[in-house]
């Protein structure tokens, strides 16, 4: 059921009266700590007035002083409420429709509460981002259910690149979008047939290309997806070496987005130290060894040496078993 604007509102309600000047409102505001304060005029209100007001209504300059400005000249006027069973998304539109950031919660004929715009547009990406990752995770699934030998290979690849992310410097979002993208990098392989990814011995020529193709298959189910992140063009890159010598399109450093240069790492360190159909488990060391010897080759350097330094001095391991 779609949440209303009730489960968003501040329930801090702070009256003031129209012929209050700025200096008490501001410091009404500072007392109480909230950014937006009623307007009251003969028992009624008849305004709103917000921080953001302050900011961009009020011209300090020319007005002399923040005590002898009057709240009634400088109020939001023309007053929208929203009721407080309207579902928060069409209270969302209807205050950018009207161009307000701020709006009282009536219930009964009466103000029960404040929203704000920043709130709810927070709320609502955050429960986006909770409907993706949701979607994320059952792609996810599909995959190894497929693929037994490589179960919980995805999540472990998103571990690793999450903290490579976050040691690379990169911010809140862009390492949502790295965990997310590297949480179905391999959804592509749900077009190759099961006994080829699972066969015991070596791959032909023709099956290994048959697997090469899994990137743009992983892209070509993505990319209608309308994701905060180019997913799609991540999990398309991943196998891409910046030397030019991966797949599938042979794309060098400068071309390579670096959400998938960090994947391309937690993968291979991934495949290396887990069991494979074709061969045991090569270990952590093995892996590190791969990554240090071709990096600044197939690898980024940054973002090498970072997993490098995780793995030896931040003792960064894994927490899904590696089989």
């Amino acid at each position: 059921m779609d949440k209303t604007v009730s489960d968003y509102m501040q329930k801090n309600i702070v009256n003031i009266d129209a012929q209050s000047s700025l200096l008490e409102a501001i410091n009404a505001m500072r007392r109480h700590a909230v950014s937006s304060l009623l307007i009251q005029e003969g028992g009624n209100t008849v305004g709103i007035f917000t921080e953001r007001d302050l900011l961009t209504r009020v011209d300090f300059i020319a007005t002399g002083g923040v005590s002898s400005i009057k709240l009634k000249d400088i109020m939001t006027t023309g007053l929208k409420t929203a009721n407080h069973d309207e579902s928060y998304v069409s209270v969302m539109e209807l205050m950018q429709k009207y161009g307000v950031r701020h709006m009282p919660v009536v219930k009964d004929g009466s103000i029960v509460g404040i929203v704000s715009l920043r709130d709810l547009l927070n709320h609502y990406y955050e429960n986006i981002e909770h409907l993706l990752a949701e979607t994320v995770a059952a792609l996810s699934s599909a995959v190894e259910k497929r693929d037994p030998y490589t179960a919980g290979h995805q999540q472990r690849v998103a571990q690793l690149a999450y903290q490579l992310a976050k040691e690379l410097g990169l911010n809140e979002k862009e390492v949502s979008g790295v965990s997310m993208a590297a949480v179905i990098h391999d959804i592509g392989k749900v077009y190759v047939p099961s006994e080829i990814l699972n066969k015991p011995g070596t791959l032909s020529e023709a099956e290994f290309t048959l697997i090469k193709i899994h990137p743009q298959v992983g892209y070509d189910i993505l990319k209608p997806i309308e994701f905060p992140w180019p997913i799609a063009d991540i999990v398309l890159q991943h196998h891409e070496r910046i030397n030019g010598s991966g797949y599938p399109s042979g794309l060098t450093a400068d071309k390579i987005l670096f959400e998938s240069k960090i994947i391309a790492v937690a993968d291979v360190v991934e495949a290396m130290a887990s069991h494979r159909p074709y061969r045991p488990a090569l270990g952590i060391e093995k892996a590190l060894e791969e990554i240090n010897s071709r990096k600044g080759i197939f690898y980024d350097m940054a973002v090498a040496e970072a997993c490098i330094k995780l793995f030896t001095e931040k003792k960064f391991a894994f927490n899904v078993k590696i089989y």
